[in-house]
């Protein structure tokens, strides 16, 4: 028997959208020092960049990046100053 959905695929696809302007960005995705010494726990660099993007998508909108995804343009490239703090 088929599942019903509640949403249409376009109010789910804008209900799960990133945010794309740059106070949405900053408001959504800005780490507090207890981010931080969170995401400093993991190993590599990779692993911390990694485990950074999947809080800030746990937040908002609500969601686990699927392996298979595609991160936004406003994503891939972030502040040069925020990714100094994550790696380092």
């Amino acid at each position: 028997m088929p599942r019903r959905s509640i949403l249409s695929a376009s109010e789910r696809d804008t209900l799960l959208a990133l945010p794309d302007s740059q106070d949405d960005l900053i408001r959504y995705y800005t780490f507090n020092e207890s981010d931080l010494s969170l995401i400093r726990q993991r190993r590599g660099d990779a692993n911390r960049l990694g485990f950074a993007v999947q809080l800030c998508l746990l937040r908002y909108p609500g969601y686990a990046l699927a392996s298979d995804s595609v991160l936004a343009a406003s994503i891939k490239h972030g502040s040069p100053q925020n990714s100094e703090k994550i790696v380092r």
